[in-house]
């Protein structure tokens, strides 16, 4: 072979060597870049604070909360936040522990140890598991309308239940009988040091650092208050008060495999109910899966009046951004600090608001002024407005993010960052559909 072959296939030879570690590299940084425009984001969206914790190669690498618990008070880096549904990844966690050290059963039916009042004589409770639970496939709605009833048999589809984690967590508490609060005390909050986490509020706990939840203009709820959380097992699917430090503490178990065997944690992390492409339902964690590098990322989010929470975990590459915000439009500011402090976060953001295939037509002045007025939601008894804006409906109140709502037919609209539709009916009802289904509908109260 000469030499300049010899030069050539050597070139070519490590061309391919280093492209392939290139590629197989992942990155395992955080980014501070956004610093300087939270303030901003704040300001524009009327939240009044933000917490952001950081994780980098399997340590806590930042905390800090910009901004106010309420007006003219500013927020320390140690603010108590509601963190809303994000407390299902606690009790999620707690569960898979037990089940670890063999003192609990994904499989073994619930009514060994709880039988609701309301489905005491539905055979379908025979059916209902752990696993139903942790991956949201027990059948029962979000929350019950009246009595709790099963919508289809668990296993066999997707539905989001919040009425799910409460039925666990009363399993839980019957046979270990100790409260939800101790059991998670015992394995999780003490083994890892958080001292300011429960579920609702106690006498220990320190009021002054309460973030208060604030409406979609920035102003404190009357209601607002740290001791208004339930406790216990109704507090399961989304009570939690805890601090940026003591979630990320939590964070870094997770990342570290939580003292989980090999079978159970890959269990964890395997599909067991798809919600649309790349994004999936594991076991206590929604799942983003094909991010670049082959990473996947462990997620949840919390959605409570007033308060809007996100939690992103990288456990192929050792990160972790939490973003805990006391505003009804937190969504907005929790997104810009995902985009921004991961180089993931908006390919992890896509997936979770899915494809946006709708197309907005013009519509009449006429129809956006039918639409406008004062709405009552089914079963929450919160009104929330639509008003009429520039070929737009928008939506504020309710405790729900001031939003546009963009026109895709006459009856029908859709939110443009997320996968949410709207339809009205002759009868002046109008439906919510998220993820292809009817989460709840709202009626016409006035003009």
């Amino acid at each position: 072979m000469s030499y300049r072959r010899r030069l050539v296939l050597i070139k070519l030879i490590i061309a391919l060597f280093i492209g392939t570690t290139l590629q197989a590299q992942i990155n395992n940084k955080v980014d501070l870049g956004f610093e300087d425009k939270v303030q901003g984001w704040l300001t524009e969206n009327n939240v009044p604070a933000v917490g952001v914790g950081l994780i980098e190669n399997g340590q806590i690498k930042y905390v800090k909360v910009f901004g106010d618990l309420k007006k003219g008070i500013p927020a320390p880096d140690n603010t108590i936040f509601c963190i809303a549904s994000i407390t299902k990844t606690i009790v999620a966690m707690l569960t898979l522990k037990l089940v670890e050290s063999e003192q609990w059963d994904l499989d073994e039916p619930l009514y060994h140890y709880w039988i609701d009042p309301d489905v005491v004589n539905d055979s379908l409770l025979k059916k209902l598991t752990t696993r139903h639970v942790l991956s949201h496939q027990t059948g029962f709605p979000n929350w019950r309308k009246g009595k709790l009833a099963f919508e289809f048999e668990p296993g066999t589809d997707y539905q989001y239940s919040g009425e799910g984690f409460v039925y666990l967590a009363k399993a839980l508490e019957q046979k270990f009988n100790k409260s939800l609060g101790q059991l998670s005390d015992s394995v999780i909050f003490k083994p890892l040091g958080m001292k300011d986490t429960r579920y609702g509020w106690d006498e220990n706990m320190d009021e002054s650092r309460f973030a208060h939840a604030h409406d979609s203009k920035g102003n404190i709820y009357s209601w607002s208050s740290p001791k208004i959380g339930r406790s216990g097992a109704a507090g399961a699917a989304g009570s939690l008060s805890t601090t940026i430090e003591d979630y990320c503490k939590f964070s870094v178990d997770v990342i570290n495999g939580a003292g989980l065997s090999t079978e159970i944690y890959n269990d964890m992390i395997s599909t067991h109910t798809k919600i649309k492409e790349h994004h999936s339902k594991g076991l206590g964690w929604e799942l983003i899966t094909d991010l670049p590098n082959d990473e996947y990322a462990l997620e949840h989010g919390g959605n409570n009046t007033g308060y809007k929470t996100m939690g992103i975990i990288l456990p192929k590459s050792k990160r972790a951004v939490i973003v805990f915000t006391n505003g009804v439009n937190g969504i907005t500011v929790y997104n810009n600090v995902i985009k921004e402090s991961i180089d993931v976060g908006g390919n992890i953001l896509d997936a979770i608001i899915g494809p946006n295939n709708h197309k907005v037509i013009a519509v009449s002045n006429a129809v956006l002024k039918k639409y406008a007025g004062d709405y009552l939601v089914d079963f929450h008894n919160k009104n929330f407005t639509l008003t009429k804006g520039d070929n737009v409906l928008i939506l504020s109140g309710g405790g729900m993010p001031t939003t546009n709502l963009y026109p895709e037919a006459e009856n029908k609209f859709f939110i443009k960052d997320a996968n949410v539709q709207i339809e009205f009916n002759i009868d002046g009802v109008l439906s919510l559909i998220e993820e292809g289904k009817i989460a709840w509908t709202a009626k016409k109260v006035k003009n």
